[in-house]
């Protein structure tokens, strides 16, 4: 039987996963929490600093047992904390609290109000969601590479793109939980905290006053909604992976392709129609308008008409029935011009100020750009040029292009003619090099760097305001805070 309550051994699981990705902040710990865990850094110091006199130092193993005490003195706090914690989620009258502000594409975002019982509950609740429905996000590179080989495979076949339009909040909130309530592994607890979120919802999106049954949507920006969004997806998946002549069906989040490959060429967009139709009957509406657009239906049985299907973050040129190639998608580019613009922008503003340190932080801009990171925090993972685009062919034209507009932004921004040492240097930077040599840019700070290597010294230019409410700022969020 699965262990679905909000007790302190899960929260105390939950506080060690969260705790290693550094994504419990410091304000969500007790005063007394935080004192006692300061103890121990400066215990752990001077045993670290401490010379031993003699091969068992008795001064040496006090230290250790002091240590040994804090530590334990440290747990009991923890303990207590998240038992207050747990009593506090376990109340009859305890539910989320939504805020919400609209998000730079137009759409609202939501967020739980912050606190330590919200926090707890929440990743309880998705880790409860994903154990009782074995709910799974897919894996975006595995999608985009089955389709890559699906494509250079020169078959005649059909592929239908489309996305889903207003995907979170146009979920029928009365289905939702339908498939929620006739599942008898998730437990109550968790069944009455989604229908407080959802009343929460309803309340910040005007939709009290409507009937149940024309209620829509879970709360975009909230942890919990992908897994609710998932799981209303399952009926969508399954209709449309028995429709004849498929091949493969991939989706990730809202974003649909289907490819099929019939004996013989039928009417134009005829699979797409089954999809839609498929999708409205669920309550749900293909993204028709938009650019670039993403509902259409390629027709691979033409031997000359050259089209492109933009997914994922990729762009894929076929000709007739045949792979033409992989590029990176319009967005992308777009998103990396966005980048190099800001960068040199960023530049141009701080180096009024400080010129050495504005230098030097657009110098590890453009590193992170045209190479590749490992990062440790806020994210674990690697990404750049080619970690993030590994699909790519290694002669890919799109890296090219993306070496055209920075070199052009590097003429149009920082001309020759008044930065001559910099232009110069600033056109060593190469994203075709990053990529096919898998170039490192190590952002790790010398506060992270394991000893006896060198560490980033990344400078923060942030005005002394905004130092004053967030001090402490990492190597990664000082390179990216030009692209916000």
């Amino acid at each position: 039987m699965l262990d679905q309550s909000y007790s302190f051994p899960n929260f105390r699981t939950i506080f060690e996963i969260e705790n290693r990705k550094g994504a419990i902040e410091k304000k969500f710990f007790s005063d007394e929490y935080l004192a006692k865990s300061q103890e121990v850094s400066d215990k752990r110091l001077e045993i670290k600093d401490y010379v031993p006199v003699e091969e068992e130092d008795p001064a040496l193993a006090e230290l250790e047992h002091e240590m040994e005490e804090l530590l334990a003195q440290k747990e009991a706090i923890l303990e207590n904390d998240l038992l207050a914690i747990s009593k506090e989620v376990n109340r009859t009258d305890f539910s989320f609290v939504l805020n919400h502000f609209k998000g730079e594409s137009g759409k609202t975002i939501y967020t739980i109000e912050k606190s330590n019982a919200s926090h707890f509950a929440m990743k309880q609740l998705q880790h409860n969601i994903n154990r009782s429905f074995n709910v799974k996000q897919s894996d975006r590179y595995q999608i985009v590479k089955q389709v890559k080989k699906l494509l250079q495979d020169n078959f005649e076949k059909y592929i239908v793109r489309t996305d889903i339009e207003s995907f979170y909040e146009s979920v029928p909130q009365v289905e939702l939980m339908r498939v929620i309530n006739g599942n008898q592994l998730l437990s109550p607890k968790s069944k009455k905290l989604i229908i407080g979120l959802l009343h929460h919802f309803n309340e910040l999106s005007g939709q009290l006053a409507l009937p149940m049954v024309d209620r829509k949507g879970v709360p975009r920006g909230v942890g919990v909604s992908a897994y609710l969004a998932e799981l209303y997806m399952r009926a969508v998946d399954e209709q449309i992976r028995q429709l004849p002549d498929l091949i493969f069906y991939g989706r990730y989040v809202d974003d649909i392709i289907a490819i099929f490959s019939p004996l013989k060429k039928l009417p134009t967009n005829a699979y797409l129609r089954k999809i839609e139709r498929i999708v409205n009957q669920e309550g749900l509406n293909v993204k028709k308008s938009g650019t670039p657009i993403k509902t259409y239906e390629i027709d691979a049985f033409d031997s000359t008409k050259e089209s492109f299907i933009e997914f994922l973050g990729y762009r894929f040129k076929l000709k007739g029935k045949n792979y033409n190639g992989i590029y990176l998608s319009t967005n992308k580019i777009e998103k990396y011009t966005f980048r190099l613009t800001a960068s040199f922008d960023a530049f141009i503003k701080d180096s009024a100020h400080n010129y050495k340190l504005a230098k030097k932080l657009l110098i590890h801009r453009l590193n992170f750009l045209t190479k590749n990171t490992h990062l440790q925090r806020p994210k674990k993972g690697t990404i750049g040029i080619y970690y993030s685009n590994s699909l790519l062919e290694n002669d890919s034209s799109c890296l090219d292009l993306l070496n055209v507009i920075m070199y052009e932004l590097i003429d149009n921004k920082l001309p020759i003619a008044t930065h001559p040492e910099l232009n110069i240097r600033l056109k060593r930077f190469c994203f075709r090099k990053g990529f096919v040599e898998k170039q490192f840019f190590h952002i790790a700070s010398k506060r992270t760097t394991p000893r006896g290597t060198r560490g980033k010294h990344v400078p923060d230019m942030r005005p002394a305001s905004m130092k004053r409410k967030k001090p402490s700022v990492n190597n990664f969020e000082k390179i990216v805070l030009a692209w916000k």
